[in-house]
């Protein structure tokens, strides 16, 4: 029976308790303050709104490098020297991390690589299912496992609720005209994931709260999602109340339990505080 180890990088926001469960090992992206260049995941994501409130420019994001990757491969197998690595990237069209892996992936034996097509929760829900997998199917193949993976990000859909513009027009992804537009209108915009890019998709007018709960019922009713599958993420400035209110809402949808994941430095740069997503894999 072989022994597969998932890697996948840190923009995929999986909260400790999978890692943990699955023993995945996460490659670290990275954010730029200043001239300083910090591990994703090393700081508290406040700093990201903290440091665009006091200077009015965006921390730069970046991808897992070739020595992050090389780094991470080489710790895997110095432990476990028989081990089969199966890296679920962050998307590659959004980022150099692929690339990089699979650069570092030349100079090791029993490295596999697959894109998920998906960022952040959406990344996370294929890992997840990815794990859960290869727990259930011990002596799988690394080839039925990347055939998994590709089937299921197909499968996988991702939509998240920005509370605010403000990060995507700084970071050049809604024009001065869209966000004025949508700011006179009270109109919120979601953004999701279309063959790995980050696109708009359906608008919601009204307060904030109630586009949410638009958002979350429209979810519901444009997939039919594996109940088990669900997982919801919130950036800092999430209010107690609307976490409530989306428990309840996926109470109604038949969802008894899902995992509230915290967003990261990455996804948060682009979405802004309070930002809130959900992800599930369609049955």
């Amino acid at each position: 029976m072989k022994k597969y180890i998932i890697t996948t990088e840190s923009g995929s926001d999986l909260s400790k308790e999978i890692i943990d469960r699955y023993n995945i090992q996460v490659v670290p992206m990275h954010v730029t303050m200043e001239n300083q260049t910090y591990d994703d995941g090393s700081f508290d994501v406040q700093r990201v709104f903290d440091y665009y409130e006091e200077t009015g420019n965006l921390p730069k994001t970046s991808g897992s490098t070739l020595q992050d990757n090389a780094e991470v491969f080489k710790q895997i197998f110095d432990k476990h020297p028989d081990a089969y690595i199966i890296h679920i990237g962050y998307s590659a069209v959004t980022t150099v991390s692929f690339n990089a892996a699979n650069i570092a992936a030349q100079d090791f034996k029993n490295v596999y690589l697959v894109d998920s097509k998906h960022v952040s929760i959406g990344a996370a829900a294929v890992v997840k299912a990815t794990a859960q997998f290869i727990e259930d199917n011990p002596d799988t193949s690394p080839e039925e496992i990347i055939a998994f993976v590709e089937d299921i990000r197909e499968r996988t859909h991702m939509v998240f609720l920005p509370k605010t513009l403000l990060y995507l027009k700084a970071g050049g992804r809604v024009s001065n005209l869209a966000f004025y537009g949508a700011n006179l209108l009270k109109i919120h915009p979601t953004i999701i994931l279309e063959n790995g890019y980050l696109v708009s998709g359906k608008k919601y007018r009204g307060p904030f709260d109630s586009c949410l709960k638009k958002m979350v019922n429209n979810f519901f009713e444009s997939y039919n999602i594996n109940p088990e599958t669900v997982m919801v993420v919130g950036a800092p400035g999430v209010e107690d109340n609307q976490k409530e209110m989306i428990n309840n809402l996926l109470r109604e949808n038949g969802i008894q339990t899902s995992g509230w994941m915290n967003a990261g430095s990455v996804i948060s740069s682009h979405g802004g505080p309070g930002a809130i997503g959900i992800t599930g894999i369609e049955k």
